[in-house]
């Protein structure tokens, strides 16, 4: 079990950090619209990115979640949880909105 679930974080690691690397290989100044990306999508991309990379969408995405509960603290143990329920969710659930797929995964 204890290697199931460390291989789903380090495999959400790598995946999670993907998204803007990749954007910024396609062009400096390209937005990233996170309402429009699909959970499918999102890993995809993820997949292709450097691990800092994911770790700045998932910050992002912390973020936006914070801006929306009003939540103020940054619980590293409860982000890497959230990270992990994300990226199972969207494994699971490819056509998924990925901020409906957060805000569900993010308050629990």
């Amino acid at each position: 079990m204890k290697k199931a679930l460390f291989a789903i974080l380090l495999f959400s690691a790598s995946l999670l950090v993907a998204l803007p690397g990749h954007a910024r290989k396609q062009s400096k100044h390209q937005n990233i619209d996170f309402g429009a990306y699909t959970c499918r999508a999102f890993l995809e991309e993820v997949a292709q990115s450097s691990e800092e990379d994911v770790g700045v969408v998932m910050m992002w995405i912390d973020g936006y979640l914070s801006g929306v509960s009003g939540d103020t603290v940054l619980n590293w143990r409860e982000f890497e949880q959230f990270s992990e329920r994300l990226v199972e969710y969207c494994a699971r659930h490819g056509d998924a909105q990925l901020l409906d797929a957060a805000r569900r995964k993010g308050i629990q």
